[in-house]
Parts: structure tokens; sequence; C-alpha cells
């Protein structure tokens, strides 16, 4: 939702994102002088727009019941002032908030239930993605989500599927530039990884990443794997 968008609305958990980045650059110094307590005594008739841009901030903030987060993604005259004032210990008071980075922000703003949710939700999209940067960024997304709870099994799950990703963008070079060497190292890998992959039921990677090295592999390397997986997999699938 939009600030106007909400009004009237009640929510949990509220961000309010970039709004102090977006005031006019005409009024961010003047913003800054009022936040500060700077203002003369003509401010409000010399800067009126001010204040529809503190009856804004002020519907952003009633919408909130437990929790509200500024974020802002890049500094400004405006916000650096207002995160002082927000910030600042008076004579034995404390300060209205504390400073974070922008994932403790989110950490706090989910519950693990959500995170959870979220990973999976990730790791799904990657895996039906078609693009393999798509997949990576959705995995370490998905990582990410996972690290934020206990069930650390669901995070090493995630972790051997982006390593498969990686390996699988590593050889997207032409296979005849690979020397002999590398050739072997491949089958090693690929190897290594099925495994991995097949132990967390990923299966779908295992196919992909047979797909991907069938290029590279000797013949002997190629009906080791498919005897060792890819019949497996394959037997299965007609079995369920």
């Amino acid at each position: 939702y939009g600030v106007r968008e909400a009004k009237g609305l009640e929510f949990k958990t509220v961000i309010v994102l970039d709004f102090f980045r977006e005031i006019p650059s005409s009024l961010q110094k003047p913003w800054r002088e009022l936040v500060l307590g700077r203002a003369t005594q003509d401010f409000e008739h010399s800067y009126p727009l001010v204040a529809t841009f503190l009856k804004l901030l002020y519907t952003g903030v009633t919408r909130c019941i437990e929790k509200l987060f500024f974020v802002e993604t890049k500094s400004s005259t405006a916000g650096d002032a207002s995160m002082r004032w927000l910030t600042k210990q008076v004579s034995g008071r404390a300060s209205y908030a504390t400073r974070n980075n922008i994932n403790d922000v989110e950490a706090m703003s989910m519950t693990s239930d959500e995170f959870i949710s979220e990973g999976i939700n990730n790791a799904e999209l990657a895996q039906a993605a078609m693009d393999l940067d798509q997949s990576q960024m959705l995995l370490e997304r998905s990582i990410w989500c996972f690290e934020q709870t206990d069930i650390i099994e669901l995070a090493a799950k995630a972790r051997i599927h982006y390593s498969s990703v990686l390996f699988r963008l590593e050889i997207q070079a032409p296979y005849d530039e690979k020397s002999l060497n590398d050739l072997a190292v491949i089958e090693i890998r690929a190897a290594q990884l099925m495994e991995s992959l097949t132990k967390e039921g990923l299966f779908f990677e295992v196919l992909n990443i047979f797909s991907s090295v069938t290029p590279f592999l000797s013949e002997y390397a190629k009906e080791e794997l498919e005897k060792r997986f890819i019949r497996k997999i394959r037997l299965a699938g007609r079995e369920e």
C-alpha cells in the first residue's frame, strides 16, 4: 500500500519506505531545520508544502499497531536529520527508535513460519526458473530465509541446490574449449554433486546436472552416472 491507499487501515507491522528520500529537494533542508528545532517563526509561511508531508507521515505512522520501521535505501538530508532526532536520547529518556541494517529490519518483521514459507517459495521458483542466473538469485534468497530459522536442514538442502546451479553456470562455455584435465574435474564434481543431490531428494536437479555435463563426459563416465543415478530416478518415477 501507498500511504494514501492505507488510510483507514491498520497493520501489526508497518514499513515506511524511502519517505524522507522522496521529499522534494527544495524541502530537504527546511525539513532538517524543522526536525532539529531550528525553524524560524515564518517557517510555515515560507514552506507550506512541509505540512503536506507531515500529514502524510502522520497517516503512515498511525497505521501501525505494534512495529514501525523507516527504511531508507539512500541517504538524504531529511532522512539523516530525522534519524538523528529519532535515535537521540535526551535527559534519561530512551530514544524513539534504534538504527538497524535492512536485513535486521526484515528479520524483525517476519515470523519463523513466514521465513520458512518464503524460503520454500523461492526454492520452488528456482526449480522452475528457465534462467540459471534467476535460479541463483532465488536460491540466495531461499538460503537467507532458512538461515533466519532454527531448521538447518532446509538451509543445507538449499545450499546443495545452489552449489549445483553455480556448477552448471561454470560449465556453460563450449565444451571443446576444455582441457582433458578440466574434463576430468567436471566428471568428478558432477558425480559428487549428483550424490549429494540424491541424498537430499533433489532428483530434478540430478537430471539437470546430468543433462548439462553430458557433452563433457567420456562414454565410461556417462554410462556409470546413468547406472548409478539416472536409471534409478527414472525407474522410481515410473513406479510412482
